[in-house]
């Protein structure tokens, strides 16, 4: 199929481009089907989308002959390029290339499997995979890039991870409008976070309880005695901004929080519009620490379940078993956001489980696919 062609191809898109292989005889890896460049007009608007510039350090997986990299350190003035191809031919082609355009010290190609590259000083991604594909690497993404890092696919999203922005993009080549999505990475804010208001009565303890789903925020902020819900949430690499609505002597006002994650910190300011605290003012709020590793326990159904979530090189991977204890399964779609973790578990009939952890406990919501969300507990293990 000439559209599965394209996808799969080392695909022009940006800064990193992801290219998929398949494993041939005797173990040697391939491309796996004929490459096809992108349009350079596409290509240009692909990097102005991510906003590349001379701090940005650029990746092309599936780098094809390599104009991607050499196109974001040559016009768009990119501290450094990488290009990874499984080609040894198209890593030569790209080489090549790089010394026409008197850029190969600052660009550097190599022999690599995408899926085994360490991309992690990357500030600027694009992809163009097949769907499946996406959801391969997106665990990689979170573990490998920092909050604020950029993100761009040509022609496929990322299923339940929404784009921050969907970007329509002409391509000359062939007078056709190309689709491309857009992300920025988010940082972790799920968890319970406490700081204390100016009133009426003196200072005020509040607390803010935050889920997450990537991007997308929902909660609600303890005041007072009163539990209001968290409006207009809005995550954008390590910024969050939110609002509430609150009575205080029989008038009511609104507050717009907007902070700076910074580990259980969030720097900022909030500005009340209305009531006795009208004004601005500098806001911090603490997140309560929490500990993810260990093992955690439920029972689905009649049967036990035992989720083990472990920290390694500063990255979080879990395992599950819901049959026999000691018959632990990788958890390839398993993230960790603050004090929150959403995992997927694809055996059987898909389901997909959130929640914070608060103190020895994890509390969320299950969702079987097709099914309603239904709440859900887990305990940790004490042995």
């Amino acid at each position: 199929m000439l559209y599965r062609r394209k996808v799969w191809s080392a695909g022009f898109w940006a800064i990193v481009i992801l290219g998929g292989w398949l494993v041939g005889r005797g173990g040697e890896r391939k491309p796996d089907v004929q490459y096809v460049p992108t349009p350079p007009d596409v290509v240009a608007e692909m990097l102005k989308t991510a906003n590349v510039g001379k701090d940005d350090i650029v990746y092309d997986l599936g780098c094809g002959d390599g104009r991607i990299v050499i196109a974001a350190v040559e016009k768009f003035g990119a501290k450094k390029g990488v290009g990874i191809d499984i080609d040894a031919a198209r890593i030569k082609e790209c080489n090549e290339n790089a010394r026409k355009a008197n850029v190969a010290d600052r660009v550097t190609f190599l022999e690599q499997d995408l899926y085994e590259t360490d991309f992690s000083e990357a500030t600027v991604l694009t992809l163009y995979l097949l769907p499946q594909l996406n959801a391969r690497l997106r665990p990689m993404l979170f573990r490998q890039l920092r909050p604020g890092d950029r993100i761009v696919s040509h022609a496929f999203d990322m299923a339940e991870w929404q784009a921050d922005k969907t970007i329509r993009a002409p391509s000359t080549d062939d007078d056709d409008e190309r689709t491309a999505y857009y992300w920025v990475l988010p940082a972790g804010v799920a968890g319970t976070w406490q700081w204390t208001l100016p009133g009426a009565k003196g200072e005020q303890a509040c607390q803010l309880r935050l889920r997450q789903r990537f991007q997308a925020v929902s909660g609600a902020v303890k005041v007072d005695g009163q539990e209001l819900p968290v409006a207009d949430a809005t995550l954008t690499g390590d910024r969050l901004t939110f609002g509430i609505v609150r009575e205080a002597q029989g008038e009511k006002s609104r507050m717009s929080f907007s902070g700076r994650i910074v580990g259980n910190t969030l720097n900022g300011s909030v500005e009340s519009q209305g009531g006795p605290a009208a004004g601005k003012r500098d806001w911090t709020a603490n997140r309560d620490r929490v500990n993810l590793v260990g093992a955690w326990r439920w029972t689905q159904g009649e049967k036990p379940a035992t989720l083990r979530i472990r920290r390694q090189d500063g990255r979080f991977y879990a395992t599950l078993a819901t049959d026999e204890p000691t018959r632990q399964t990788p958890v390839a779609q398993f993230y960790a956001w603050g004090a929150g973790i959403y995992f997927i578990r694809e055996a059987g009939a898909r389901q997909t489980y959130e929640g914070v952890v608060e103190g020895d406990r994890i509390v969320g919501a299950v969702n079987s696919e097709g099914g309603t969300a239904q709440d859900w507990t887990a305990q940790r293990a004490t042995k």
